[in-house]
């Protein structure tokens, strides 16, 4: 099970790293607590499709892993010793 952060907190946090990676290579971006009231929104929207990509990728995850054990013979199976 994957626990993702809420939106906002995911938002905040996401923008910051962002803007550490955009310092390193040389451009200045406003700090989060400095943002208006629409580039917050945006960063939000952002973390939505964040977390919608993170949704879909254990969804994928859960549906190959599924795949894999149910091909898997009872020989063949994690923790099986074979003799």
């Amino acid at each position: 099970m994957t626990i993702v952060p809420s939106q906002l907190s995911l938002a905040r946090h996401y923008y910051e790293a962002r803007r550490e990676v955009l310092a390193a290579a040389g451009t200045q971006a406003t700090p989060w607590y400095r943002l208006n009231a629409d580039e917050r929104a945006v960063a939000v929207a952002e973390a939505a499709i964040i977390q919608e990509a993170i949704r879909r990728a254990a969804e994928e995850s859960a549906m190959l892993r599924a795949g894999i054990t149910a091909r898997l013979s009872p020989d063949d199976a994690p923790g099986v010793a074979q003799v």
